[in-house]
């Protein structure tokens, strides 16, 4: 692993290809060059992400991790700053010329150094942790439901609590975000989860439409919204950050680091299959028509380390689903199907080490 000292200045120094400049390109009164051709210049692979606009260049012994908007860099898990951030600009990654010249040395400049062969024990692949994450609370109630005034915030909760004690009854440590009626804002929530190093991250809410038909039970984990629905619940659901007087912290040096640290791609999949199983339990419970998994960009599940799911069980809108997710009995139900799903999964993930095929 390389490490270097300094901020924009370490080295090895490397020289700018001439052929580079030819597709330079200034913003606010500096010089920069497409990361494509940068790879491609120097024989690097590159790794792209469209859903947070970050990059992964790497050789064979090292690798940078950069992100749109971002003066940050990760080289080898190492933070670094650069003279600029990095530009994102008609669909394409800049970064600044001195970039290339400070910065890229230190993936294509340094030698493998071989090392003699160990063999370690094989690491058991288990679930321990599991986050859970109640909707809402406190100030902001969520949605409330038209007949009764139901609020998302407590049925979110008492649903949650119930999935807690089956999961610990399973022998699964679970971390709640939340336990009573307090507003948690998203950027600590994802904070808390990060920082628990949970294996799973799953949050509990209850929809809402404006059609008083619409009804059922969706599961979502994180992708590019695929539809106007998505969007418009990404943007109630993100609403609370407007209610929290410290979302700034959102653009913390802090939470750039846990960015850096996600592995998206890995998680993402996982996340999908963790999804499908929570589904699937819903399904063969019956408790709520299964309106099957979905793909968005809620903030808790893009900025948690951990395979994330967020759970709508139910239209709060709906006047019968309002009326049932009252019932206690009910909401047994629908965290005995949520419990089921994780259970199943962790069983399955466990069974091939981490989904692995051989």
């Amino acid at each position: 692993m390389l490490s270097l000292g300094g901020c924009a200045t370490q080295g090895p120094h490397l020289k700018v290809e001439p052929s580079l400049l030819k597709d330079a390109k200034n913003f606010g009164g500096i010089q920069y060059v497409p990361l494509v051709k940068v790879c491609d210049t120097y024989g690097l692979e590159c790794k792209w992400d469209s859903v947070i606009k970050k990059a992964v260049i790497k050789n064979r012994a090292n690798e940078i991790a950069l992100m749109a908007g971002s003066d940050r860099i990760l080289v080898n898990d190492t933070e670094k700053k650069l003279d600029n951030p990095v530009v994102f600009n008609s669909g394409a990654l800049f970064v600044p010329v001195s970039f290339v010249r400070n910065n890229l040395g230190a993936v294509i400049g340094s030698r493998v150094v071989e090392k003699a062969p160990q063999i370690e024990a094989p690491k058991r692949v288990t679930i321990k942790t599991v986050v859970l994450d109640p909707g809402h609370g406190g100030h902001d109630a969520g949605a409330i439901g038209k007949r009764l005034r139901l609020c998302e915030k407590h049925v979110a909760l008492s649903v949650a609590k119930k999935v807690r004690d089956i999961l610990q009854e399973s022998g699964i440590k679970v971390i709640m975000t939340r336990s009573n009626d307090t507003f948690i804002p998203l950027p600590k929530r994802a904070e808390m989860a990060n920082r628990s190093r949970a294996d799973l991250f799953v949050s509990i809410h209850i929809n809402a439409s404006r059609s008083r038909a619409t009804k059922g039970f969706e599961c979502y984990f994180l992708s590019n919204a695929t539809d106007d629905n998505a969007r418009a619940l990404e943007a109630f659901e993100d609403s609370s950050l407007k209610l929290d007087e410290g979302v700034r912290a959102e653009r913390s040096r802090q939470l750039d680091k846990t960015l850096w640290d996600m592995a998206l791609t890995e998680n993402r999949r996982e996340s999908a299959e963790l999804a499908g199983y929570i589904c699937d339990s819903v399904d063969k419970s019956e408790a709520l028509e299964n309106k099957g998994t979905r793909s968005a960009r809620f903030y808790v599940l893009k900025y948690t380390q951990m395979p994330s799911v967020l759970v709508e069980a139910g239209y709060i809108s709906n006047r019968y689903e309002e009326l049932k997710l009252k019932e206690p009995k009910f909401q047994d139900r629908i965290a005995d199907a949520v419990a089921d799903g994780i259970l199943r999964y962790k069983k399955e993930y466990e069974r091939t080490e981490g989904f692995t095929k051989t």
